[in-house]
């Protein structure tokens, strides 16, 4: 009966989503379509490294890739975050076309906060049975970024593309095109990354964990009975998780488990991973499932039990939200590699920070994942190869990921460096850019670099700079009478922006980069009238520029950006200001999300100890080609018209970019 009503796949749909045109230009010749354009996206590749390790001889193929060809430096956006920049990449356009500011925005009507790049809507219509709630129409999740990428123009004229894993293009969905979501990707259970640790010892870890959730258990005998919680169930009332069971046996003489979870029977040591498991999430009893991959690490046997379960990713054979298109890409895939990582960034670097992984041991999972990526790279040159023609864009994220997390290994005026963490893991930048020019030698050895309908391209989104010391925002404007509290004794407790008045409020912080006024005519209770506001704009960014940290005596901020208002009328979550942090400094974790702290600038003490969210102008990007790069000061919004050039594509209007291989 109820299959009539909605069909398996919406039913799939719908439960995640509750819970968590025409040509412009003619069509290119055949000739054309042989033209082969590789784009290697390296995530926070580093124009100064990268001239370093040239020079040392640690990237010989990067080196005579230059020589053949050109490299450069490139501006990034404004702010110099990942989803802004790739947002600039993709539609060869700034802010003011694509509409993204920063990871998080706000609704000013009702200041919640909420992911830039994509939202999930829910079904607006359901049928109540007993204790069910069936969907009667199709939830969905919907792309943000605005603008029109240039994989669209490429799709209309059939040029073959491929795209594995672009960030920002989640949802991915779209017609002509092979894609991989990146970046902005959730995990099954609808946060971006969140493990599972299952432990007799819970004491020995901090109870408010960010990142994922601590399970506590005991044995009986040898033996744990335990649950893996997956997606919430939306078709039950009060949409409760969905769970399967889980059962571990410990030896009693060695440190080996053995483990039941669902058809897999594994036995592990010590110190070992799991393959990829795929999972099945029930809804509806076997009526309704949801398929989802994890690996296990066991941490320790004895005498106390740890096991890490990774984040739930969605299976890219039987995708239950569009992290591939088609889906019979994503079942090629699989079919040809095995699972992978779908989540938008696999490192898990949250469970370094928060002590849950060792240094060692987030080093082996941060290696599988570039090792996985490195195998998918390899096939995806040899599809390739045999097509002959085409775009093949393909994305890494080791250097980002590792760069936040080992910036401490290197840098001598971090508050967490030591001469002992140098010696052990002050080469990890280096491995893995060395890593990254092998596969660079790779592409190189497999296509002609000499042919002239060869392309190949490195380009990264921005590069790197340490962060030492973190500002607290919302601190700071308390502290110099732009944000007003009810109490000042709720200083330091946790929640989104509790305690602010807001009838006594200016201006405040949400996200990494982001200043909003509190205006009369746009928040929920805003003061801040429209003949006030372009003159706070100004104060506040002369104030900003003049702030001193009082420990060090250094600037904090670089640049501050008006954003005009032309632009907030097109996207209302713009935010008035985007603070440029200068060398050392970013915004803190509190801040970001609402939180006030009594100290207003303090050393960061996370082991996320690298950053780029400061003024565009210190952590430019970086662009390596076969061919020569004659365009001066190159912009990251050049990508997108170059690669439209390539396949004789005019640049469109709305592209503000401009081909590099172009005078």
């Amino acid at each position: 009966m109820f299959r009539k009503i909605i069909s398996r796949r919406d039913f799939i749909k719908n439960s995640l989503a509750i819970g968590v045109g025409c040509s412009l230009f003619p069509l290119t010749s055949l000739a054309n379509h042989m033209k082969k354009l590789i784009v290697l996206g390296i995530d926070g590749m580093d124009p100064h490294l990268t001239r370093q390790y040239m020079r040392k001889g640690i990237m010989p193929n990067i080196q005579k890739l230059v020589k053949m060809g050109g490299g450069n430096a490139m501006t990034t956006s404004t702010p110099a975050q990942s989803p802004v920049a790739w947002s600039n990449i993709s539609v060869g356009a700034s802010t003011d076309v694509h509409g993204i500011y920063d990871f998080i925005h706000r609704t000013p009507h009702d200041m919640t906060p909420f992911l830039s790049t994509s939202q999930v809507e829910a079904s607006s219509r359901a049928l109540k049975l007993g204790k069910y709630n069936l969907p009667l129409s199709s939830g969905k999740t919907v792309r943000l970024q605005e603008g029109k990428p240039f994989w669209e123009y490429l799709a209309e004229r059939d040029i073959p593309t491929t795209l594995f894993k672009m960030p920002a293009n989640f949802p991915c969905e779209g017609k002509n095109v092979e894609m991989v979501s990146g970046m902005g990707t959730p995990d099954l259970r609808g946060g971006y990354g969140n493990f599972t640790l299952y432990t007799t010892s819970p004491g020995r870890f901090r109870k408010d964990i960010t990142g994922g959730r601590i399970i506590s258990v005991g044995f009986s005998g040898n033996k744990i009975n335990s649950e893996l919680a997956g997606p919430v169930n939306a078709f039950i009332e009060g949409s409760p998780e969905s769970t399967i069971p889980l059962t571990i046996w410990r030896d009693s003489a060695n440190p080996v488990v053995r483990i039941k979870i669902q058809r897999y029977e594994l036995l592990l040591t010590k110190g070992e991973w799991s393959q990829w498991l795929q999972l099945s999430f029930p809804m509806i009893g076997s009526l309704v499932d949801v398929k989802g991959i994890c690996k296990i690490y066991i941490k320790s046997v004895y005498p106390e039990f740890s096991m890490y379960v990774s984040p739930l990713n969605i299976d890219p054979s039987e995708p239950s939200l569009p992290v591939v298109s088609p889906e019979s890409y994503g079942r090629e895939l699989t079919d040809a590699n095995g699972f992978f990582y779908t989540q938008g960034f696999p490192e898990d670097t949250k469970a370094l920070s928060e002590g849950i992984f060792t240094e060692d041991e987030y080093l082996s999972q941060a290696l599988r994942v570039y090792e996985e990526r490195e195998r998918l790279l390899d096939y995806e040159l040899n599809r390739f190869q045999k097509r002959n023609e085409g775009l093949l864009f393909f994305y890494v994220s080791s250097l980002d990921q590792n760069s936040h997390m080992y910036w401490r290994a290197v840098d001598e005026l971090h508050p967490l460096y030591t001469p002992e963490l140098k010696n052990k893991y002050g080469s990890i930048l280096k491995m893995f850019y060395a890593r990254i020019d092998a596969a660079v030698g790779k592409v190189m050895a497999q296509f002609d670099m000499r042919d002239p309908n060869v392309t190949l391209m490195i380009m990264s989104d921005h590069g790197f700079l340490p962060f030492r010391r973190q500002v607290n925002l919302n601190s700071w404007l308390y502290q110099n009478g732009y944000l007003a509290l009810k109490n000042k004794n709720t200083i330091g407790e946790e929640g989104y922006f509790k305690g602010v008045n807001w009838k006594r409020t200016g201006a405040y912080n949400v996200g990494i980069n982001a200043i909003y006024l509190n205006k009369a005519d746009r928040e929920r209770d805003g003061v801040v009238l429209e003949n006030q506001a372009k003159g706070l704009c100004h104060t506040l960014r002369n104030e900003l520029l003049d702030f001193k940290d009082a420990k060090t005596g250094k600037t904090v901020v670089s640049s501050v950006k008006i954003v005009s208002e032309a632009e907030k009328v097109l996207h209302p979550q713009a935010p008035d200001l985007i603070v440029g942090w200068n060398t050392g400094y970013r915004t803190s974790w509190d801040s970001i999300l609402g939180g006030i702290s009594q100290e207003v600038v303090s050393d960061n003490l996370d082991k996320w100890s690298g950053d780029h969210c400061v003024d565009p102008a210190l952590v430019p990007a970086v662009v390596i080609s076969n061919k020569k790069i004659p365009k001066q000061n190159p912009n990251v919004c050049d990508i997108a018209p170059t690669i439209l050039n390539e396949f004789d594509i005019s640049t469109p209007m709305t592209m503000q970019g401009r081909s590099l291989f172009k005078v």
